[in-house]
């Protein structure tokens, strides 16, 4: 297998196993939405969020320090086994202090965040961070060693038994059971790892050398990470400091559903990444244009397509998932899908900068994004509630993907279809235009009408050598499969 094969067969593999856990992880929303009710699954996303935000500063990158120093020396056993022993070595002590820092800390997020129900859930939470740190340093090894299969399955059977243990235990214990699902999946997650990748040994030799290389590192993957996370993360916190428990149940779910059509952006950046790095050292900017102008473009139709669906179904949808009290978090919804619209366009060539040298605009751009995020939530949320966390971040998404349209276009010359996006926005905002104006969200409308967008766009926004390629793809799963059904469909448009 070539090294370019060897990505693309990564890429799939890690997609299929984020998919999968989406998959699996979203009946837990659900199961906590419908059965115990939007206060109790904002405490849940609260501590979830406090949980992920603590996890990131608290390992200072020492997971991707791993990946990127097993990757070096893998062909070097000395090295790899100090770099593996001063990694998990430093992973423990960094799970013990952040145990005993969240365990003595709890009363002082339930008083800051005023749910004093936080204090008992993060106390049941800190008994994971010893277990998830490591894990993160051992899935790094994994990462590392280009053992992507092994990583797939564990992914897929910590999210297959935080989904059981959480079934299991929310009957009985509610919401506690449902951290307590979190704490137990990261523990059997550990001797999962254990495990698949044995250690044969833990050395000192070179300790304190070799962590100080790590965590030099790590340290520098920390900040773009944060700023991310920030941006992602900020209006959820804000919510729960100004609002309620309750509100960042209801916005948690529009926050879920406006992130989830993401899904095929993030895994086409797993594939320019590479792509467009070997192109750019090959001085092969021609081909950097395509790529950028056909992820854009498909990522615009998936993404509207998906907005359109939620305009035309969000509310019934909502309630028929969730229940009647969620049918609020559909105005949330629709504002954050602007943001994650825009911004889930260039999302899939998010990792060009990185890939032609310009490591700078990586943190850069979040940041400026970031700024406008905490500041407009500061702004909007004591006065708007959710529909003001929900403008700031769409207004913040939109802000990036400007910011990265420019630095693409003025760095490598990018040339965007201008008329092109003018089409498809223009039909997709007459569509919606009739829906809401001749019918009463008639959902027999809104399946016409949805269907004649992807027949439009098929026919009309697909390049014909695009449509050779689709046919031939889907022709040679038929003929393995033995069934005929899709390619005939396809073949009539």
């Amino acid at each position: 297998m070539s090294d370019l094969q060897k990505i693309v067969s990564d890429v799939g593999i890690t997609f299929v196993a984020s998919a999968v856990g989406m998959l699996l992880g979203f009946p837990i929303t659900v199961l906590l939405g419908r059965y115990m009710g939007a206060d109790d699954l904002g405490l849940y996303r609260m501590v979830s969020t406090i949980f992920g935000t603590f996890t990131l500063f608290v390992t200072i990158g020492v997971p991707n320090a791993i990946i990127k120093y097993v990757a070096e020396f893998r062909d070097n056993e000395e090295k790899l086994e100090q770099i593996v022993s001063a990694g998990l070595i430093t992973s423990v002590l960094l799970g013990l202090f952040s145990f005993i820092f969240i365990y003595l800390s709890a009363d002082l997020f339930a008083d800051f965040f005023n749910m004093p129900e936080l204090s008992g859930l993060l106390k049941i939470l800190a008994f994971a961070f010893p277990f998830s740190i490591v894990n993160s340093t051992l899935i790094g090894l994994l990462n590392g060693l280009r053992e992507m299969t092994k990583n797939a399955w564990v992914s897929i059977v910590q999210s297959a038994t935080m989904l059981v243990l959480t079934f299991i235990l929310v009957f009985k214990f509610g919401v506690n059971g449902a951290v307590s699902g979190i704490v137990l999946s990261s523990i059997l997650t550990t001797f999962l790892l254990i495990s698949i990748k044995k250690i044969s040994s833990i050395s000192l030799n070179n300790y304190f050398n070799t962590t100080s290389q790590i965590i030099s590192f790590g340290s520098k993957t920390v900040l773009a990470n944060a700023i991310n996370l920030i941006n992602y993360q900020a209006d959820i916190l804000m919510i729960g400091y100004f609002m309620t428990k309750t509100d960042v149940g209801v916005y948690s779910v529009a926050v879920m559903f406006a992130k989830l059509i993401w899904i095929l952006p993030d895994s086409i950046q797993r594939i320019t990444f590479p792509l467009i790095s070997e192109y750019h050292a090959k001085k092969m900017n021609e081909q950097i244009m395509i790529v950028v102008d056909r992820c854009m473009k498909y990522s615009c139709l998936f993404l509207i397509f998906c907005t359109t669906f939620f305009i035309f179904f969000g509310k019934e949808f909502l309630a028929l998932i969730f229940g009647a009290e969620f049918k609020i978090s559909y105005s949330p919804l629709i504002i954050l899908l602007i943001g994650t619209l825009f911004y889930g366009m260039t999302k899939s060539v998010g990792s060009i900068f990185a890939s032609i040298g310009k490591v700078n605009l990586v943190y850069k751009i979040p940041l400026v994004s970031a700024i406008f995020n905490i500041l407009l939530n500061m702004l909007l949320i004591p006065t708007y509630g959710i529909i003001g966390g929900a403008f700031a971040t769409s207004f913040s998404l939109i802000v990036s993907m400007t910011l990265m349209l420019r630095f693409m276009r003025s760095l490598l010359g990018v040339k965007f279809d201008f008329w092109w996006y003018v089409k498809v926005f223009g039909i997709t905002g007459f569509l919606i235009f009739v829906y809401l104006m001749v019918n009463k969200f008639s959902i027999s409308l809104g399946l016409f009408l949805i269907t004649l967008q992807c027949i439009v766009y098929f026919r009309s926004f697909i390049p014909f050598d695009d449509k050779q390629k689709l046919y031939q793809t889907i022709h040679n799963i038929e003929r393995k499969y033995q069934f005929s059904l899709f390619g005939k469909i396809l073949n009539k448009f």
